[in-house]
């Protein structure tokens, strides 16, 4: 193994020339703002106003249309009239997409593929182009923990399938990439208080402003506590367990910071979140209805970029960032006894430098690198007292990418996209190619072949956690998934928009987490082959006027190849609804979103049964001039259902809350 000195240098050299590459790349060429993409005469208001524009599908704005990927996009509007509260709420509603909670962290489910307990590592969650996902468990954080207020979302960028090929590790089922709103969207200050259900109130307090200078500023902060639900769980049904009772043990509170700035080509941001939350489930042996256990997670994040525009669309930018994550577990075992401590922090930095040229009239080349140093990746778990360390991990790791995409124009009509990638970490090379023929035949006509591969490596709690539970397995490898799909999508009349999706999925070396019977320990083992084919199909309503919304249809089929079964938390068969319409002579917006999911096997299994939920909101915008007022009733008609659980639980299912509220006023001034 090389001595860090001499890593040092070598990572110097790696940047130092990636700067100078990628700058010379986009040389001799005079500033000037990126020529614009001439608007179509031949399609209506309605169909321009259903053009997206996005970042995330190859790092450079594109229309949705052009980028190799089903995309999807949902605004600040739909997630004002919509009510909804977390970045996980914003995701259940596209094609493809279901949220599992087990009443401490939502996990992402996409495509037929959720493995409850896996800390959302296979998914890559950007915001404003900045890496979120921490370095130790990969963890991207989507509920109450996810880094913003959804009141300072702008837009959410969700682009399906592997994307390796630009981003590395963890870009395995989709790139997330939640953009903020800049200070100019406030204008001033913006005051919000919030009242829900289960004793559960918020404020949030902002102030942006775009000063003489064209400096553009955001500072906001938020607030939260609930005391949570009071909750039944037939599996503790013992006068030793509080007859299956659990009473004020499931409260949440967090707190969130953001600012942002931004002048020329200089940008600027920073978030802190902290969150606490009691676990009422009395999971992994814990004492059931003991307050004592409880998880607190922190993240900071922090990064400076560069981004000018050159002559003919080329582009040049760079960002260096910072980040320290930190986790504090305390689980209750024995009532005399003080909690087990289970303890993690991780804090690296890291640059990313990407550059783009257009080559002749045809062609478009994008090339970038990344390097990220997680100089500390701790684990620590022990009993106070008596006094038992069980883990005491100090480590640290070192990541590079580099990549090169290239967009030729074939014909008018017809465009190949094609990219790969080449990754590093900790001495194993990894491989991620993409390409897609992208076919025009008209303005209003979208058809997409796609293909790619990508990779997740194991991240260091399945590499190196153990306690009295678990052991830990330093043997695991990188798990891959390939995919081939095919998309269509056409304006059909005024401001409609159908599309169609098929895709077939193959994962190998997948990482699951089992129970050894050797030892009766958890550890994590490269153990499986799943394939996983289905069906997407969607209609977007947009006149501007009138109804607005959304309907979509997913069929899905995933199994595990050996067994030939169908994997657990796994459903054949989604719908999801969003309509929103203007009341009250337009002064008002009412909106509705359900979400229907067929059945899905638990690891017992059993099956959780199939089930609707709905969700009725109002919003009206400036009331007597400088009030939002909103309300909103979740779960309408108190549908019971409960999600599957991993290994670790007394449950098979954990039960999803019923029927809740939540009203809110944000004052402008």
């Amino acid at each position: 193994m090389s001595t860090p000195h001499r890593q040092w240098r070598k990572v110097s050299g790696f940047l130092i020339g990636s700067v100078l590459i990628s700058a010379s790349f986009a040389a001799a060429q005079q500033p000037t703002p990126p020529p614009k993409r001439a608007i179509d005469t031949t399609m209506d208001l309605e169909q321009l106003m259903m053009i997206e524009i996005v970042v995330a599908g190859s790092k450079r704005a594109q229309e949705t249309r052009d980028v190799a990927s089903f995309v999807s996009v949902v605004s600040a509007a739909e997630i004002r009239e919509h009510g909804y509260r977390t970045l996980a709420d914003v995701l259940r509603t596209l094609p493809g997409f279901y949220v599992t909670n087990d009443r401490n962290y939502s996990y992402l489910g996409i495509r037929g593929f959720a493995r409850p307990g896996d800390w959302n590592s296979r998914v890559l969650l950007l915001l404003n182009g900045l890496r979120t996902n921490e370095n130790v468990y990969d963890l991207a954080e989507i509920g109450e923990e996810f880094s913003v207020d959804v009141d300072l979302i702008e837009r959410v960028e969700v682009i399906r399938g592997p994307s390796s090929a630009l981003y590395g590790n963890n870009a395995f089922f989709a790139v997330i990439n939640v953009v903020t709103r800049p200070g100019s969207s406030v204008a001033g200050t913006e005051a919000t208080a919030t009242a829900a259900s289960f004793g559960t109130y918020a404020g949030r307090a902002t102030y942006g402003h775009t000063f003489a200078n064209a400096l553009d500023l955001l500072v906001s902060g938020t607030y939260s506590s609930g005391t949570g639900r009071n909750l039944y769980y037939p599996e503790f049904n013992s006068p030793l367990t509080n007859n299956g009772l659990a009473n004020g043990v499931d409260h949440e509170a967090f707190r969130k910071i953001l600012v942002t700035a931004s002048r020329g080509d200089f940008s600027f941001q920073a978030s802190n979140v902290s969150r606490e939350k009691e676990l009422p489930t009395g999971s992994f042996a814990t004492l059931f209805n003991d307050r004592r256990t409880q998880t607190t997670d922190g993240l900071t994040l922090a990064s400076l970029s560069f981004e000018r525009a050159l002559l003919d669309g080329a582009s040049f930018s760079t960002r260096l960032h910072a980040g320290r994550y930190a986790y504090d577990g305390e689980y209750a075992y024995y009532a005399d006894l003080p909690p087990n401590k289970d303890l993690v922090t991780g804090e690296w930095w890291g640059l990313d430098v990407d550059a783009g040229r257009k080559l002749g009239s045809r062609q478009y080349l994008t090339v970038g690198a990344e390097f990220r140093d997680n100089f500390k990746q701790d684990l620590t778990n022990y009993d106070p007292q008596p006094y038992v360390l069980y883990s005491d991990v100090e480590t640290s790791s070192t990541r590079w990418g580099v990549f090169a995409q290239d967009e030729i124009r074939l014909a008018d009509p017809l465009v190949l996209s094609a990219a790969v990638r080449v990754d590093r970490d900790e001495g194993s090379f990894a491989t991620s190619p993409r390409a897609a023929l992208i076919y025009t035949p008209n303005q209003a006509t979208t058809f997409k072949l796609l293909a790619g591969r990508a990779f997740r490596a194991p991240n260091e709690y399945e590499l190196e956690f153990k306690n009295f539970q678990y052991k830990p397995n330093p043997l695991l490898k990188p798990e891959h998934i390939e995919t081939l799909e095919l998309i269509a999508q056409r304006f059909i009349g005024t401001g409609v928009q159908v599309s169609a999706s098929a895709f077939r999925n193959r994962l190998t070396n997948l990482t699951n987490q089992h129970l050894d019977p050797t030892d009766s320990l958890f550890v994590f083992e490269n153990k499986g082959e799943i394939r996983s084919k289905g069906l997407e199909l969607g209609l977007d309503v947009n006149r501007g006027h009138g109804i607005t919304g959304r309907l979509s249809y997913s069929l899905q089929h995933t199994d595990e190849r050996v067994t030939d079964a169908d994997l657990t938390n796994s459903p054949g068969h989604m719908v999801q609804v969003q309509l929103r319409a203007p009341i009250l002579a337009s002064a008002a917006t009412a909106a509705v979103d359900a979400q229907y999911m067929s059945s899905r096997r638990t690891l017992a299994g059993n099956i959780a049964g199939s089930h609707v939920v709905t969700n009725f909101s109002l919003f009206a915008p400036r009331t007597f001039g400088r009030f939002d007022l909103s309300a909103t009733v979740y779960n309408v008609f108190a549908v019971k259902y409960g999600d599957p659980v991993p290994d670790g639980f007394a449950q098979d299912t954990i039960q999803q809350d019923g029927r809740s509220f939540r009203v809110r006023t944000t004052l402008h001034y």
